[in-house]
């Protein structure tokens, strides 16, 4: 499997970001500060955003 980058909108206020498959550190939303992600040893466990699109 290969990391790729998504854009997610944050399930608080719609913000859309770009982030990282495999991140190893817990994104916030840039707007509202609410938890995005948490890293999970591999694939970053997205918690409070749905994924929108894939990015190649």
């Amino acid at each position: 499997m290969t990391s790729q980058f998504l854009k997610v909108s944050c399930r608080d206020c719609g913000n859309e970001s770009t982030i990282f498959s495999r991140a190893t550190t817990s994104i916030a939303c840039d707007v509202c500060s609410a938890t995005l992600t948490k890293p999970a040893g591999g694939k970053a466990q997205l918690i409070g955003c749905t994924v929108v699109e894939t990015l190649e």
